[in-house]
């Protein structure tokens, strides 16, 4: 069994930039996860390698990385951001759907210093993540002394938009969905239903806030006001870093929603509607 500590602690208690329902979708598997037992693998596995176009095999010790997934095209750097976004690769592993900030930008440094490259082309199926590593990601980016352009023919929310937000040039697909401005701290509150079970915590502490987000008591007036401003700094932020290249409209700021391709354009968050990437590398966008 996995230990899934490490996944739990980012959905709770610390500032999200995802998706609500992807947050969802991720607790209800962690709970079949942890209460499933894991099957046990029946034999090698192929793996397929893009870089080299074949199926391999591959060992528990072997598998595919986030830098296999890197391509060239023309004068092009593509750079994958898919899944969720995390800080680092072991925070949640490649074969969780995870993307980390920490691979993202060693991928940039990598098109940084290679001459033959000319831009950087961010490929965005994300719904969002974790806070953490995202602002410095995002600098790194936005610094960059090569053509940055942001992509989505999926999704590229949340956290994600952070990002892209950062490139020169950001084009999505008509049925791509773009946005979910938003950040937001989930406190479980357990002391209705440990009442109910006969379930008292005695905790012993220092520290007048040592406690906070404890999920065994309600959070005070105090408390609540302490996380509220956390995610609202957060939340400045991210409207700052929406306007690096753009300017967008303050009633879409902060409605949190998600806009297909056309709405996307039309209120900023985008540069455009394209059919696909190819639009990007033929250079049929301005």
């Amino acid at each position: 069994m996995r230990n899934y500590s490490h996944i739990i602690s980012k959905l709770f208690n610390e500032p999200t930039l995802l998706t609500p329902a992807r947050h969802a979708a991720i607790c209800h598997l962690l709970e079949t996860k942890l209460s499933t037992p894991e099957p046990q693998a029946a034999g090698p596995t192929k793996r397929f390698r893009p870089n080299s176009g074949t199926y391999e095999d591959a060992s528990d010790n072997e598998g595919i990385t986030y830098f296999d997934q890197l391509r060239t095209v023309g004068n092009a750097s593509i750079i994958p951001i898919h899944g969720t976004l995390v800080a680092h690769p072991e925070d949640i592993a490649m074969s969780e759907c995870g993307c980390s900030m920490e691979d993202v930008s060693k991928a940039v440094d990598m098109a940084e210093n290679d001459s033959a490259v000319e831009k950087m082309i961010f490929d965005f199926r994300t719904p969002g993540g974790s806070v953490t590593g995202i602002p410095e990601a995002g600098r790194k980016i936005l610094s960059s002394r090569k053509e940055t352009i942001a992509f989505t023919d999926s999704e590229c929310c949340s956290g994600g938009l952070w990002l892209a937000a950062q490139c020169q040039k950001f084009y999505a697909t008509q049925s791509s969905r773009v946005g979910s401005v938003g950040v937001y701290t989930l406190c479980l509150d357990m002391t209705a239903a440990m009442k109910k079970d006969g379930v008292k915590v005695n905790a012993i502490s220092a520290g007048k806030f040592k406690l906070l987000g404890a999920y065994w008591k309600a959070m005070s007036p105090e408390e609540s006001a302490i996380v509220q401003r956390g995610v609202d700094k957060i939340y400045a932020q991210f409207k700052e870093a929406m306007e690096s290249y753009r300017v967008v409209h303050d009633e879409h700021f902060g409605n949190g929603l998600v806009f297909d391709g056309d709405e996307a354009a039309e209120i900023g968050f985008t540069d455009g509607v394209v059919e696909s990437m190819d639009d990007i590398l033929e250079g049929l966008v301005e």
